[in-house]
């Protein structure tokens, strides 16, 4: 799926939300209704430089959702779920800083 080199990142930025969204083939008004923000909130996010952690969560959780047909799919091998899912999951977890 081309939508997730952003979950490879530290911290989304407004421009990784808009092509999250645009990767899904939603409009701004669908992205702010499943975010349950208005229309203008999300319209900020897309032009901020970092993004609320809150609102990135979101995003995966929405992906992961987005996503479940072609996880039941039975031509999705589970070793290919299992490789989206801990690539989706890689910025969701906290990091352990070295002491």
């Amino acid at each position: 799926m081309q939508f997730f080199h952003f979950f490879e990142r530290l911290k989304m930025t407004g421009y990784d939300l808009r092509l999250w969204r645009i990767g899904l083939g939603w409009s701004r008004d669908r992205a702010a209704e499943e975010l349950g923000v208005c229309l203008r909130a999300y319209k900020d996010y897309e032009n901020a430089p970092r993004v609320k952690r809150a609102v990135e969560l979101a995003t995966i959780t929405l992906s992961v959702h987005d996503l479940l047909p072609v996880f039941l799919s039975r031509k999705t091998g589970k070793q290919q779920v299992v490789d989206m899912l801990q690539t989706m999951m890689a910025d969701a977890l906290p990091r352990k800083t070295p002491l």
